[in-house]
């Protein structure tokens, strides 16, 4: 449902929250966040130009936090890395003249929902839990992410 650099720049607002005030270094936030560090310091660049981050360079240099984390929500992160595509309003759908007018009506339901819900989340909320980091065998960036996509072998389990 999200773009991979969505995710990523979740992962790493969510990071720097858990670290309230502390400048993380960019090689030790890219590990903590479990992203790629060449594709971090794209994302952060991104992050730092609409101001929910601020950047330092040199010794001592890194990334924080420039902002509440209950005053920034997952909607934020997520249009300061790219946009996302609006539900298209009712006079646009009849002017697609497709004669998919309740597909379309029912996908934009849903996306509304979806944006709904992170316009809700706060980066508070979602902030990481840097106790729940597995330590025992090496690098976070060892461990691969757990991610369950769906299948039409899964449709039954989700339909309920």
């Amino acid at each position: 449902m999200l773009t991979q650099t969505a995710e990523y720049a979740l992962r790493a607002i969510s990071a720097l929250a858990a670290r309230k005030g502390q400048t993380i270094p960019a090689t030790e936030l890219a590990e903590q966040a479990d992203v790629p560090p060449p594709y971090l310091a794209k994302i952060m660049q991104q992050l730092a130009s609409t101001e929910l981050v601020t950047g330092r360079r040199g010794i001592g240099g890194g990334y924080t936090l420039s902002a509440d984390p209950e005053q920034i929500s997952a909607l934020d992160v997520i249009l300061a890395v790219g946009p996302i595509r609006e539900p298209q309003s009712e006079a646009q759908l009849e002017q697609l003249g497709d004669g998919f007018k309740p597909l379309h009506m029912a996908l934009g339901r849903a996306a509304a929902s979806v944006i709904e819900e992170f316009r809700r989340v706060k980066i508070c909320d979602i902030e990481q839990d840097i106790d729940a980091i597995r330590r025992d065998s090496g690098s976070v960036m060892d461990q691969p992410a757990v991610v369950q996509t769906l299948s039409p072998d899964s449709r039954n389990s989700i339909a309920g």
